[in-house]
């Protein structure tokens, strides 16, 4: 399970703006403003959702810069929404005095709560395998094994469970996904690590075949960061659905195979921002359907509904607002009715110097039979990444393996990875490893490489400058952890 968001990062929200804002401008109508305009391009901002110092300093500048009138204190290469209607000088500042006047006046108060640096369950294992510094964009068990993306490198490393290198291959521009079939691998490669339109990344073959060459089967990718595989229009090929995050320009697409070793693009949504998808028969009308996660702004679940012949229908299942910073999710049943369920995580926080955000953390919602979800589980977790829901200790209930890639590294540097012990009726007991600081964990993976039937977990660490300054990007680079790997004991 793999999340490349910090390193995506664009702005926080996108909005409707004209003009910065000016003092001493009538405050009137400027909720109504805000409403009317700011939540025509995603879910309308409440100002309490940041404090008046990100508000002023960073947020409604840009929004400014989006309607082509940026201020001339920030930088450029700001997209302007051609669809916008011109406010004026007026209204734009009472839109921004309306923020700013009922914005908290202090950074967010983050919610409390423990987390014991003891985890007995697990073993924990680090590789004598260094790089330095640690680019992991891809963590993935799979057999007795591991996979491992480094973008710095640029190379896929296959590790036994002994964790030790078997197999090494070129991933140019950086691995972050891998799909394994019969006949070989197919490795998606973000290409480019900085945020970029560019189109450099692609989807390379890696065939089992010893002596084959890779082949290209997808090229010219903006920042592509996920990639399913499915049958999509029963032609008894698989097809792809590719996830590209872009940076201003993105997309949600899926590739008809040709069966001559060709695929035709067919866009689902033409945005930035998505992150990952899942591919499943929703509505049980037999075709798998494709759910798709998407960030940047206009952040959201979207369902592309199959009605066949390659045509698909989009429902948005949940939109949230666009300072959440929406990270992962993934389906699981959490309420055993055999309805797919979605645990979700926001927390990338990227877009400017992090602040804490009290709704950063992990999401469960619960499916009501009908494709519609409900919210029925938070947990707090300050820049949350990444979740995996599964029965670690094998009580018959569900705990919560998460990361968090923006924690808070002055005050509560252990919560980068916790464990979320079930205690009964979902309520958790959070746990870490003493040696959690040795990385900053991007990505996480759970699998059974060792055959004893408990679940392992693999961590992969990123380093990354967008932090406090406290020393922590140099000794990641030091120490040259790429991963770790949890041994559960339990069996």
């Amino acid at each position: 399970m793999n999340r490349i968001i910090a390193i995506l990062g664009c702005c926080a929200i996108l909005g409707l703006a004209f003009s910065r804002c000016t003092e001493n401008a009538p405050t009137a109508g400027g909720e109504i403003l805000a409403k009317a305009n700011c939540a025509s391009c995603h879910a309308y901002p409440e100002p309490t959702l940041l404090d008046q110092k990100s508000w002023e300093n960073h947020v409604l500048p840009r929004m400014g810069a989006m309607m082509g009138v940026p201020p001339a204190d920030l930088a450029g290469g700001f997209p302007v929404n051609p669809d916008s209607v011109p406010l004026s000088k007026e209204e734009w500042a009472a839109i921004c005095q309306f923020y700013l006047k009922n914005a908290p006046t202090e950074t967010l108060a983050a919610p409390p709560f423990d987390i014991e640096k003891s985890l007995p369950q697990f073993e924990v294992r680090f590789p004598d395998h260094y790089l330095s510094p640690p680019g992991t964009l891809l963590a993935k068990f799979d057999g007795n094994g591991l996979f491992l993306g480094d973008v710095h490198s640029g190379k896929l490393y296959e590790f036994d469970n002994q964790l030790v290198v078997q197999k090494m291959a070129a991933a140019p521009g950086g691995a972050v996904w891998l799909n394994r079939i019969p006949e070989g691998d197919l490795l998606t490669c973000i290409g480019s690590f900085s945020p970029t339109d560019e189109a450099t990344g692609s989807v390379v073959f890696l065939p089992k075949k010893p002596g084959a060459s890779p082949i290209t089967l997808l090229d010219e990718l903006r920042r592509p960061t996920h990639t399913e595989l499915a049958d999509l229009d029963g032609d008894g090929r698989f097809d792809l659905v590719t996830c590209e995050f872009g940076k201003w320009a993105g997309s949600l697409s899926w590739w008809k195979n040709d069966g001559n070793g060709g695929f035709q693009r067919h866009l689902l949504r033409n945005m930035p921002g998505a992150i990952r998808s899942q591919v499943r028969d929703l509505n049980d009308d037999g075709l798998p359907d494709i759910t798709a996660l998407f960030g940047q702004g206009d952040e959201g679940i979207f369902i592309y509904y199959n009605k066949g012949g390659g045509a698909f229908e989009e429902v948005r299942a949940l939109r949230f607002p666009p300072s959440y910073g929406s990270s992962f999710f993934s389906f699981f049943d959490y309420d055993g009715d055999a309805h797919p369920d979605i645990i979700y995580t926001c927390g990338d926080n990227a877009d400017f110097p992090p602040v804490n955000k009290p709704y950063h953390g992990i999401r469960i919602y619960q499916n009501d039979g009908k494709n519609g979800f409900k919210e029925v589980f938070f947990q707090h977790l300050q820049g949350a990444y990444a979740a995996i829901p599964a029965d670690f200790d094998l009580d018959g209930d569900l705990d919560i393996a998460a990361i968090s890639f923006f924690p808070d590294f002055q005050k509560k540097p252990e919560s980068g990875f916790v464990f979320f012990e079930n205690q009964g009726s979902m309520k958790f007991k959070a746990r870490t490893f003493p040696a959690v600081g040795k990385g900053r964990w991007m990505v996480i993976d759970a699998g059974d490489p060792d055959g004893d039937g408990d679940l392992d977990l693999v961590l992969g660490s990123m380093a990354f400058e967008v932090i406090p300054d406290g020393g922590e990007v140099g000794q990641w680079v030091k120490d040259g952890i790429p991963f770790v790997v949890l041994w559960n004991l339990v069996k």
